[in-house]
């Protein structure tokens, strides 16, 4: 394993090591605004960097059976490709699974109401020989596996052309076969194109994030969102809309689960809508574009779905349930909450834009209860804390609390091994908000009482408690009057939900996905 795959594995906080696969891309790839989708001059070229076809090797090309793509490749030399031809037709069998993945997934891709790359007649001579999209199969030495590269745009930074680079015979990666290997590259890679089509410039955790996505809606069976949800579901408490750099790049992989939620809870759309508004406004980023097309067509907002995908992150690994969250959570690496015993109260907690802060304690109360109460002074929108009675093997119940003031929110553990409880922060702009956090079991809510402040305004008080699912949180009254020392405590006024319209037929949460 390369020394950053070890350095991906180091754990924040008091969670499990978990494994996750390495990034696809060259770690160079992941600069500048353009993240994922680098130029560079074409690897048959005496120019291109590495890797690159050398200047002795015969390099050969062969078309795609729908007529799509020009595969390049060479027989001899440090670029081979595995030599088999089983059905003798002159084109080794690798080139000709390359070029039929290829235009399976450009099928599928233009199924979904995606735009296809521009062909690249008009970028100059260095072009593959004609128009047709090109994929040069060279050896990566174990760096990486493949690589999209612009060659130009129609106009600033929007409708831009490119060309792939894949790894030629996958000796020595972990995929289980060529043909998966290839699969897996082809559904990715080819989505950076479709990508350019769009707005290249949307930064690592949009331009990966939706790769993951459109590679598992391609094919489920495909692992590689189930490989990189670590990446993610372990580092949960960075922010989803600032893109990682150095050895954390692999976040932004892993934020194809937050994708992946997008596409079964509100369908294939919102990913669509999301890149067709980049044409739109061309230099929003991407948070602002979903929180745009989210409001427009499912009256929802950014907010509301980062919450909901909180909560649905609960239901993953040995916990997952189909009705509480992702159709196929079994296959994610659970999240990895930091331990805490009862009671605890913990000053200067720092919550971040679009984040969540997990964190668990022994079950077998009667009652938990957590308070998270904010600085003097710091933004109060948009914060939501969950209080989650959990097994080994179930997300039990969940309640929840949110609002503008303090939060608090109790849950019964009588039967549960552990709590999870969880900050949320649903704003996508903004800086890093400070408060206290406050876990206990005691009756009274002993030292809980302490730290969260009498309502100002009782008439404004309100609340919401909701079991675990995944599609939409039942409105209830949170149960705070039974504790005696503040009979008055404040309940958060309740905010907007999802509305349930917002769930389209057969890719919600409590129904898997339609699959290709």
């Amino acid at each position: 394993m390369r020394l950053g795959a070890w350095l991906l594995l180091l754990p924040l906080g008091c969670g499990p090591v978990q494994a996750s696969r390495e990034p696809h891309e060259l770690p160079e790839t992941f600069a500048g605004s353009r993240a994922g989708q680098q130029a560079g001059a074409r690897p048959t070229s005496p120019q291109a960097v590495p890797p690159s076809f050398g200047v002795d090797e015969q390099v050969e090309s062969a078309v795609s059976p729908g007529g799509r793509f020009r595969v390049h490749f060479s027989r001899v030399g440090l670029n081979a490709v595995p030599p088999g031809d089983a059905d003798g037709n002159g084109v080794p069998d690798a080139v000709d699974v390359v070029g039929r993945a290829y235009e399976r997934v450009a099928d599928f891709y233009v199924g979904l109401g995606f735009l296809l790359p521009r062909d690249d007649a008009s970028v100059g001579a260095d072009n593959g020989g004609d128009g047709l999209f090109d994929v040069y199969l060279v050896d990566f030495a174990g760096r990486a596996d493949g690589a999209f590269r612009l060659d130009g745009c129609e106009s600033v930074d929007q409708k831009c052309a490119g060309h792939m680079l894949q790894e030629n015979d996958f000796a020595g990666y972990d995929y289980p076969s060529f043909e998966e290997a290839v699969s897996i590259l082809a559904s990715h890679e080819f989505f950076h194109a479709v990508q350019a089509a769009y707005r290249p410039g949307l930064g690592s955790v949009a331009s990966e994030g939706t790769a993951v996505w459109a590679s598992e809606r391609f094919d489920a069976t495909l692992d590689d969102l189930e490989q990189f949800t670590s990446s993610y579901l372990s580092r949960t408490d960075r922010s989803l809309v600032l893109d990682p750099t150095g050895p954390a790049a692999s976040f932004s992989y892993g934020a194809g689960v937050f994708f992946q939620y997008l596409g079964e809870r509100f369908g294939d759309r919102v990913i669509l809508a999301m890149w067709q508004e980049s044409l739109v406004a061309p230099t929003a980023p991407w948070a602002i574009l979903l929180d745009t097309v989210l409001r427009r067509e499912w009256g929802a907002d950014f907010d509301t779905a980062f919450a909901e995908f909180s909560q649905w992150n609960l239901a993953t690994g040995a916990r997952a349930r189909v009705e509480q969250g992702y159709a196929r959570g079994g296959g994610y690496d659970g999240l990895a909450p930091s331990a805490r015993t009862l009671p605890t109260e913990e000053a200067d907690v720092r919550v971040t834009t679009a984040s969540t802060r997990y964190f668990t304690v022994p079950g077998g109360s009667a009652e938990v209860l957590a308070t998270y109460v904010l600085k003097a002074g710091e933004d109060p929108a948009k914060l939501h804390l969950l209080v989650a009675a959990v097994t080994d093997t179930a997300v039990l119940r969940v309640s929840r609390a949110e609002g503008t003031g303090a939060l608090s929110a109790k849950v019964d553990a009588s039967d549960a091994s552990e709590v999870i409880i969880a900050v949320v922060d649903g704003r996508h702009e903004g800086v890093g908000r400070y408060g206290t956090l406050c876990l206990t079991a005691d009756p009274a809510g002993a030292p809980c009482v302490d730290v969260t402040p009498e309502p100002e305004d009782p008439e404004d008080e309100g609340g919401c408690s909701a079991a675990p699912s995944g599609l939409g949180w039942a409105a209830l009254v949170l149960a705070l009057l039974a504790l005696s020392a503040r009979p008055e405590r404040a309940r958060v006024p309740e905010r907007a939900r999802v509305p349930e319209r917002a769930r389209p037929t057969g890719t919600g949460a409590g129904t898997p996905p339609a699959r290709s």
